[in-house]
């Protein structure tokens, strides 16, 4: 799908800003599927974007033999739902997937580091978060290939038109 910057801006990276977490789907060698929840995913610009890569073990053995994955962003606002089933419409995407090339495990900028700290900070005072978000160290880059909007029947019709055009 033919994606301009202004649909980007007010349509598809704001799904990525506002969703939890995305799945990433890797295939294994042998051919079998695996998905991951990342909560870091970062989109730069339409080409391109990253993850802090801490926990996931299959990501890197799988990106090893294919190189490319699937990122799957999902609005899980539950007033974002309600609104659309009452309009019988969604007027931006419910859900975006990407297909993506996997580049090289690198170190994060401190940049990059404190632009996920303020997403996670209101865990701060958490023991979880010491135990999840310390140390968050390694970014993987992903370069966009593809972008394959979710279609869910006339509720999507209108998903990716800008100012209800």
């Amino acid at each position: 799908m033919n994606i301009d910057q202004k649909l980007f801006n007010e349509k598809i990276k704001p799904l990525f800003i506002q969703a939890p977490y995305c799945s990433i789907a890797t295939v294994h060698a042998d051919g079998t599927p695996h998905v991951t929840p990342i909560g870091s995913v970062v989109l730069k610009d339409m080409d391109s974007g990253w993850f802090f890569q801490k926990f996931t073990k299959r990501i890197p053995q799988n990106a090893e033999t294919c190189e490319t994955a699937t990122i799957m962003a999902v609005n899980a606002g539950r007033w974002f739902w309600l609104k659309s089933l009452i309009k019988g419409r969604f007027q931006s995407p419910p859900a975006m997937r990407l297909v993506v090339k996997l580049g090289a495990l690198r170190p994060a900028t401190e940049s990059e580091g404190e632009r996920f700290k303020r997403r996670v900070k209101i865990f701060k005072g958490t023991r979880g978060h010491k135990m999840m978000w310390q140390g968050m160290s390694a970014i993987r880059e992903f370069e966009i290939i593809e972008y394959k909007p979710v279609f869910i029947g006339q509720m999507t019709r209108f998903q990716l038109q800008l100012n209800g055009s």
